[in-house]
């Protein structure tokens, strides 16, 4: 009889082979060869909890949809594929029940408009999700309003404005004009061999048919030879004028003219260019510390191994600048000390052999040094000057050296100012600073703009800015200029003299658009209006439906 041993044997045999004849063992191996069932089974479920892993994983960095992203007035919500804006607004429906409502937003200035700036931020939500989750209410907006707006540590840093004008295609066409606003990089763009230096002027014809020497300070100076009427010259002020323009310009250049707009832009000098003529002149003078050789009034020295000019008066030899000097060698002055006619040239001395008039402080008198009757510097150039923009005969200044038939000629504002000691700034019409200007040309503008546009911002830049309506206001309305060309009014509960509160109307727009911190310059309306106008940018008008 079998014992209970060998019936466990059999048994464990039996249940091999059964096993074998199902795993198909090989035809000559044993039943022992066959494979192990766990052995297959047992790989593919780690397998499969592996994949299983990965896509939660997946899923949860990845997800259809951030947490929160529904949560009313604090995300720009961009659909994954269709790449729509939509903002979470609260809604009222016929019955009083508040409910959420998802609206697609034209532009981010809108957007940001509407939505908490201490929540906002852009979030990228699943399309099949927008179109399930919320009902979708009418898009809401302001039409043009900005898509990308300047960032908040930039937008009230100083930017350098400059218009820029060139001929018009036809004779008797006006002026082509673009206006820039330049940031970053870009502000190197009037630097360079365009900028004009000390011994350049632009040679413009405003409008009204009246020319202007614009120096590289960007202070325009009128031609009156008569100096208002207190100087008769014997040829009449036509002629005198035009030759006071020939002996600063040559005889070849030529008036560029430009707009009214381009000449509102520079600063007015309050004293004209004249014709200087010496009380005297001709005459001898018996002055202590003029040399012998040179005792008639009205000759111009110059310093032997030197450049620096003097003028004889009657009471003294003075200091003058090249600038007055020429106009003093070639105008009326000239006539008085060589009736003859022949040409006048500066005569060599040695600055030991004379001593020059002194002013009350023991310094070195120049003349016209001063506005008469002020103690304020005399603002014409002090250089000799040549026309930077005498383009039809070619220009070393911006590269021109080949004659061209529309240069341009630009006046740039820095976007600061400078308060000058004593009444200057008044005189010059700029009681709270005179802004630091200067001058530039070029064979093209300096920056490359689109064909029929009139404007160009450096692109991602801006500024936010208040307009001054005058040169003394010290306060004024809110505008933003972006990288659109245009400026948007930001509204201000109070546009007068006085600055509105932070958490009226004015001050929420403001705080929507990130510039909670910024602190807008003065910018001048002259300036400030070359720039066309877009939509005003205000939480009220961002609310509105828009039709589709």
């Amino acid at each position: 009889m079998a014992s209970r041993r060998d019936e466990l044997n059999a048994y464990s045999f039996a249940r091999k082979r059964t096993n074998a004849a199902f795993l198909k063992p090989l035809p000559n191996g044993s039943i022992e060869s066959a494979p192990k069932p766990l052995k297959a089974v047992v790989p593919s479920i780690v397998m499969g909890v592996v994949v299983l892993v990965g896509f939660g994983a997946c899923g949860i960095l990845k997800p259809v949809a951030p947490q929160g992203w529904d949560t009313v007035g604090a995300n720009v919500i961009v659909g994954s594929d269709s790449t729509t804006r939509y903002v979470v607004l609260p809604n009222t429906d016929a019955g009083g029940k508040s409910h959420k409502l998802l609206h697609p937003v034209l532009n981010l200035a809108s957007a940001r408009l509407l939505l908490d700036p201490n929540k906002f931020q852009v979030v990228q939500v699943k399309d099949s999700e927008l179109d399930g989750k919320l009902p979708h209410g009418p898009a809401v907006g302001i039409p043009y309003a900005p898509d990308r707006l300047p960032g908040k540590d930039e937008v009230d840093k100083p930017k350098v404005w400059a218009v820029c004008d060139r001929p018009g295609s036809g004779e008797n066409s006006k002026p082509q004009q673009t206006v820039f606003v330049l940031g970053g990089k870009d502000k190197d763009l009037v630097e360079g061999k365009g900028k004009l230096d000390n011994d350049q002027a632009l040679y413009i014809e405003d409008p009204k048919g009246q020319r202007w020497l614009v120096d590289e300070k960007g202070v325009a100076f009128q031609f009156d030879a008569t100096l208002g009427g207190k100087i008769r010259p014997s040829q009449g002020p036509e002629k005198a004028n035009s030759d006071l323009q020939r002996i600063i310009f040559g005889d070849s250049a030529e008036p560029q003219k430009v707009s009214q707009q381009f000449m509102d832009t520079l600063i007015k000098s309050p004293v004209p260019i004249a014709m200087p003529r010496i009380s005297g002149a001709g005459q001898r003078t018996t002055a202590m510390g003029v040399p012998d050789s040179v005792r008639t009034i009205g000759t111009v020295l110059q310093a032997r191994n030197g450049q620096q000019k003097y003028v004889v008066q009657a009471d003294g030899v003075y200091k003058v600048s090249d600038f007055v000097a020429n106009l003093l060698l070639e105008g009326l002055n000239a006539k008085d000390v060589h009736p003859d006619g022949t040409a006048m040239k500066p005569v060599e001395v040695s600055t030991t052999s004379m001593t020059l008039k002194q002013d009350a402080e023991g310094r070195a008198e120049t003349y016209l040094g001063k506005i008469q009757g002020t103690d304020i510097d005399m603002p014409w150039p002090t250089e000799t000057v040549s026309a930077a923009n005498n383009f039809k005969q070619g220009s070393q200044t911006g590269g021109l050296i080949n004659p061209t038939d529309n240069g341009v000629s630009c006046s740039v504002y820095k976007g600061t100012n400078t308060k000058y000691p004593g009444e200057a700034n008044k005189k010059l019409g700029f009681p709270n600073g005179v802004p630091n200007m200067q001058t530039w040309v070029g064979r093209d503008y300096p920056a490359k703009i689109a064909p029929g546009a009139s404007s160009y911002v450096t692109p991602g830049n801006g500024l936010l800015y208040r307009q001054a309506s005058t040169p003394s206001a010290k306060f004024g309305s809110l505008f933003l200029v972006t990288d659109t060309g245009l400026r948007y009014s930001v509204p201000e509960n109070n546009d007068g003299e006085k600055a509105g509160k932070a958490n009226q109307e004015g001050g929420q727009s403001q705080l929507r658009l990130g510039y909670k911190d910024a602190h807008p310059p003065l910018i001048l309306k002259t300036w400030s209006e070359l720039l066309s106008a877009g939509p005003s940018l205000d939480v009220q008008s961002a609310h509105k439906p828009q039709a589709s």
